[in-house]
């Protein structure tokens, strides 16, 4: 991995969100986690992340109303939903809101790193912090 994206993992299941943390930071990102929504708005509110892999079902604030104030605070970060509760009407109305992807539990680790891979070359591009020759050599390396 070129840049060091940094993560904040969100679950309210703690062995999933130890176990994806360890995970990501084996795989060179560094690596928040928390364990419910308000604490990833505080944490996010330190600045400096990239992508959020969060947790839909959270007991009081749930991912969806977490990805809501995401937006409305305006934090520059990519969010890649995932849920073991599937409903197409759920990714879709995510999705039509601007989350960059929604995986379905249980998700492959290779499935959940691609996407966080993909989330932080959207950031890249959008903050020109990396030009569209690099991102395609990027992908023909992989």
């Amino acid at each position: 991995m070129e840049s060091t994206a940094r993560v904040l993992v969100v679950d309210d299941e703690e062995r999933f969100r130890k176990s994806m943390a360890r995970i990501l930071r084996s795989k060179g990102y560094v690596v928040d986690e928390v364990g419910d929504g308000m604490a990833a708005l505080n944490t996010l509110a330190t600045g400096g992340f990239d992508v959020v892999l969060l947790d839909l079902k959270m007991p009081e604030m749930s991912g969806e109303e977490t990805f809501q104030e995401i937006r409305l605070q305006g934090f520059d970060v990519e969010t890649i939903c995932l849920t073991g509760h599937v409903s197409i009407d759920d990714a879709t109305r995510l999705l039509r809101r601007g989350v960059f992807d929604y995986l379905v539990k249980p998700a492959s680790v290779d499935e959940i790193l691609g996407a966080v891979q993909r989330a932080m070359e959207k950031k890249q591009l959008r903050n020109d912090e990396i030009a569209i020759d690099q991102l395609f050599r990027n992908s023909a390396m992989r």
